[in-house]
């Protein structure tokens, strides 16, 4: 079998400059629609806390800045980081938070919110796993659900 040399083709070249033009087309539909998909995921609250405690009476946390809260959309939980109980976490039931504020259901910038000692610590056959006078408690704010603070202090409890 002959070849000739007259014989023309598409260049390799060019082959491949085609083949990048579609790709880069390709790429640009694909992004324009994933870009424009809807997202549901709605944006977490920012704020700011304080908390005082005093043994054997309450928590007060206090709202300092930041987005309002709904005390119905969130969960608070307790973390004693040090002493006799140190490491014990506690969800806090929020039908037992008494709202120090306009009484809405909503705690703002400057108002607060009190939860009860008793009901601030897990309870075990020995009694109540608080942290006593000196030692550390963290009062964390959860959203319903979520696996992560969306605000977190710590402070010493006072006698």
């Amino acid at each position: 079998m002959r070849f000739s040399r007259d014989e023309r083709g598409v260049s390799p070249v060019i082959g491949v400059m085609l083949m990048l033009v579609a790709t880069v087309i390709l790429a640009a539909v694909v992004s324009s629609f994933a870009g424009s998909l809807p997202s549901d995921e709605s944006k977490a609250p920012q704020l700011s806390i304080s908390a005082e405690a005093k043994s054997g009476d309450s928590i007060i946390v206090h709202h300092e800045s930041g987005d309002p809260i709904y005390l119905g959309s969130i969960e608070v939980r307790t973390f004693i980081p040090e002493g006799t109980y140190a490491d014990m976490s506690y969800k806090v039931d929020m039908s037992k938070v008494t709202e120090i504020g306009n009484g809405n259901g909503v705690i703002e910038t400057g108002e607060s919110f009190k939860i009860n000692w008793n009901d601030a610590f897990a309870t075990s056959a020995w009694g109540l796993m608080a942290p006593n006078p000196g030692e550390k408690v963290t009062v964390e704010i959860y959203e319903k659900g979520g696996d992560k603070p969306i605000a977190k202090t710590t402070t010493v409890v006072r006698p």
